[in-house]
């Protein structure tokens, strides 16, 4: 399978606006925020993060947020669209991480198998 797909305007002025929104909306922490590419859906982008609280009752509130953004820019929530652990970690297995740079263009954000597989 082979695939050449644009990343629209409208996507990266919506990663832009999500990004920059995520801290004011609630006063939950946010960390290990990355963005992604997956091969099988070569039109959408994906933000993905963990959120996490302490409620007013002393529980703690967690949940890894995952939200994908369509071409025209939407947003949609994509946690939800598995319907199970097994097809959730299927998926993420393929997300492919990537950012943009200062001028605005995306980036693959590679890991170095050769140091990983240099400390065992």
């Amino acid at each position: 399978m082979e695939s050449k797909v644009k990343i629209t305007k409208e996507q990266i002025r919506a990663m832009h606006e999500h990004l920059s929104g995520l801290s004011v909306n609630n006063n939950r922490k946010k960390e290990d925020l990355k963005m992604y590419y997956h091969l099988l859906t070569p039109k959408d982008i994906y933000v993905m993060y963990k959120t996490f609280a302490v409620e007013p009752d002393n529980s703690i509130y967690s949940k890894i947020e995952i939200h994908c953004i369509k071409p025209d820019g939407k947003k949609e929530d994509c946690g939800c669209h598995y319907d199970n652990l097994k097809q959730r970690l299927e998926f993420e297995s393929g997300l492919m991480e990537i950012d943009l740079d200062a001028n605005g263009k995306i980036v693959f954000i590679w890991v170095s198998f050769k140091k990983f597989l240099g400390n065992y």
